[in-house]
């Protein structure tokens, strides 16, 4: 074992420590799924001689530098969840408390957190069909219904202009002009956004062409038409966990971006990850789209359990959820690859620009099926 991951391991026992959990520590191992925060796995011993697991999460403070007000909007969601849950069928996420009674304890200078371990569950990144398509948007359509009727304004922003269509917009076009500005430079700079940018003409001319997607839902926003609601952030499939015997959907997970937001950008995300025909960073750009069945699965699933909480107008605006959330997604790719790939990072040349034009597709082809997913 190496001396990072031996003293990583020894952060997270003493992490683990901290919190309120009965019985004797046997074991710890690194879980290495996720990209934001360090994950690791305790297994105690508990009542009876059995044995029972915990869930321990060294919070990213980069991304998430308000770990009280974060915390707050876990605790909140867990909570109420946790009311419902029973009845649906599903489970809620349980937070263990510190030794203090606290949801999050700072051990070494870190933050931590502790999850009780669901058990027997699987995730998936791709989408095996139909049924688990409808089961996924009936747990998150249960989710919304749930939160429904909760305070808004008890719940902290964690990630400013998160849901902001209109932010995202601003942020495409101040790339474009801090790259304009450098037009004739020949500096390496000048030279690498020139480069960029004529590689991604298509898409910023798509991306362009888009716009009123933007505008109209901004429009329905700023008047208040779509309101504000506790909404996921992240619906995507792979925060679903599913029995590992019998595929039902049993929990939805990683609540870090729960905060006010659209319903209709949760649907969105949902559609855009699930419903895609190929892999996010594809370079055949033929291979992306949006799969009809699936599609019309989510639909059913989602209204399924959420129509009597959303508005007439959400219900209208549903069948453009997808392409407005994919063309905010694209967006932000394009951003990126137009400002160095200084975001989500590329492993390989022109990632970001394939991640956008991926995104971009799944809209064209959406704009294609648009009365077919207006009438699902």
């Amino acid at each position: 074992m190496s001396d990072n991951v031996s003293s990583s391991q020894e952060a997270a026992i003493a992490a683990a420590r901290c919190f309120a959990i009965e019985g004797e520590l046997i074991d710890t191992e690194a879980l290495p799924r996720g990209h934001i925060h360090q994950t690791w796995i305790s297994t105690w011993t508990a009542h009876a001689g059995g044995k029972q697991r915990f869930l321990h999460q060294r919070i990213n403070e980069s991304i998430f530098q308000q770990v009280g007000r974060l915390m707050s909007n876990i605790e909140l969601v867990s909570r109420k969840l946790g009311q419902s849950c029973e009845a649906a069928g599903y489970e809620a996420m349980r937070l263990v408390p510190t030794n203090q009674g606290e949801s999050w304890c700072r051990s070494a200078g870190a933050a931590w957190r502790t999850y009780e371990f669901i058990e027997n569950t699987r995730a998936f990144d791709r989408c095996t069909g139909s049924e688990q398509a409808h089961a996924t948007a009936r747990i998150f359509g249960w989710f919304h219904a749930s939160l429904a009727e909760m305070d808004a304004s008890l719940f902290h922003e964690t990630i400013p202009n998160f849901f902001s269509p209109g932010h995202r917009w601003l942020q495409f076009q101040t790339a474009l002009s801090r790259g304009e500005a450098l037009a004739g430079d020949e500096s390496s700079v000048g030279r690498d956004f020139a480069r960029r940018r004529a590689l991604a003409k298509d898409a910023i001319a798509f991306a362009k062409d888009q716009h009123w997607l933007i505008e109209l839902f901004d429009r329905h926003l700023s008047k208040g038409e779509i309101p504000s609601r506790i909404v996921h952030g992240d619906t995507k499939l792979n925060n679903v966990l599913f029995d590992a015997e019998s595929g039902a959907a049993r929990c939805v997970v990683d609540l870090d971006t729960c905060m006010p937001g659209f319903s209709l950008y949760d649907f969105g995300d949902m559609v855009r990850f699930t419903a895609a025909t190929s892999e996010e960073d594809e370079p055949d750009t033929s291979l992306a789209g949006t799969s009809l069945e699936v599609y019309r699965a989510l639909a059913a699933g989602y209204l399924e359990c959420a129509q009597d909480s959303i508005l007439p107008l959400e219900r209208e605006l549903l069948h453009l959820a997808g392409p407005l959330v994919s063309l905010l997604i694209g967006l932000r790719f394009l951003t990126d690859h137009l400002t160095g790939d200084t975001y989500f990072g590329a492993s390989r040349e022109n990632q970001n620009l394939d991640r956008a034009r991926v995104q971009f597709a799944q809209v064209a082809h959406m704009e294609k099926m648009r009365d077919e997913m207006l009438g699902a």
